[in-house]
């Protein structure tokens, strides 16, 4: 069941065999709009939904093969600094 309201997650993958970022991305684009969702680097996305994080982690987990991981953490509140993580992006998703 979706949240009364949105909140930030952080989705992380990890694979010694594959770049799962792409595949990640798309699995991410089916269930959230795209303005969203924020890529961070090669390993993780930041997603604004009303979803539990419990179901971000099987939407991922369905696409992961053996030895793979997902990760997904929730924020109530956040800060950050420099270039690595857009500044307007969070700022549009409640901070």
């Amino acid at each position: 069941m979706p949240a009364e309201h949105a909140t930030l997650k952080c989705v992380i993958v990890r694979s010694d065999g594959r770049n799962l970022c792409d595949l990640i991305g798309q699995v991410l684009e089916a269930r959230v709009a795209s303005a969203d969702i924020c890529r961070l680097n090669e390993d993780s996305h930041l997603v604004y939904t009303h979803e539990a994080s419990v179901h971000v982690r099987d939407w991922v987990a369905a696409e992961l093969g053996d030895g793979e991981s997902v990760l997904v953490v929730e924020f109530e509140t956040w800060s950050s600094c420099g270039p690595g993580v857009d500044a307007r992006w969070l700022a549009r998703h409640g901070h």
